[in-house]
């Protein structure tokens, strides 16, 4: 994921770069996995981090609601019965 210009330049303000560069390439594929189940989700970012398609930022959404991530397992049948109720909730 990274390019040869940028690891050379990081291999001048880090002489050990290369042996960091499999966990830095790892984490890069992961958050472009989680960028990726966002997007998908209807989820939108911004510099202040990501919103939930109802509008809930994300720290609330893991600290004071406990709602699982678009990335973890099992967020699709979480998500389908939580939007169909919050839909059911607005009807009345």
């Amino acid at each position: 994921m990274t390019d040869a210009t940028f690891n050379l330049a990081m291999l001048e303000k880090i002489p050990t770069w290369y042996n960091y560069l499999p966990q830095v390439e790892a984490a890069m594929c992961e958050q472009d996995r989680i960028d990726k189940a966002r997007w998908r989700a209807g989820w939108d970012a911004d510099e202040g981090g990501w919103y939930s398609p109802c509008g809930i930022s994300e720290f609330d959404w893991e600290h004071e609601y406990g709602y699982p991530f678009p990335e973890e397992p099992g967020y699709e049948e979480w998500a389908s019965a939580f939007y169909h109720y919050e839909k059911v909730d607005a009807l009345s």
